[in-house]
């Protein structure tokens, strides 16, 4: 659950884990016997129902990476997915739009509609700094 700074519960236990509302006031939890993963918002409802395998938070430009299988996608605060599940590896977004994801073996960059503005041909992430 959720205390204020009082330590008053404001969302009541009910998660198997959870995590710190990001800017966009939401928050990613854990529930039930799959271990699923949503986010929820400040009043403890689901915005986006526990369907991942796993979820990070959201970046400042609205976007979360979240896995399903062995696959990584994106969505957006409404739980639409920019990028389908479809890379091996995944990044958050930059504050220059742009995320890099791993297909194969292989970093390359796409942007915040999920097209590729780098192709995946890159060793390593450290190619990038």
């Amino acid at each position: 659950g959720f205390i204020d700074k009082t330590g008053k519960f404001v969302i009541n236990p009910q998660f198997d884990d959870a995590y710190d509302f990001s800017e966009n006031g939401l928050a990613r939890v854990i529930v039930g016997d799959k271990y699923k993963w949503g986010y929820i918002d400040k009043t403890g409802k689901f915005v986006i129902n526990p369907q991942f395998d796993y979820a990070w938070s959201f970046s400042e430009n609205g976007f979360a990476r979240v896995k399903v299988g062995d696959k990584w996608g994106y969505i957006d605060k409404t739980g639409k997915y920019i990028a389908n599940p479809q890379f091996d590896g995944a990044d958050n977004f930059s504050e220059n739009g742009l995320a890099r994801v791993m297909v194969g073996d292989k970093w390359g960059c796409i942007d915040t509609t999920g097209k590729f503005v780098i192709n995946p041909q890159f060793d390593g992430i450290k190619d990038f700094y």
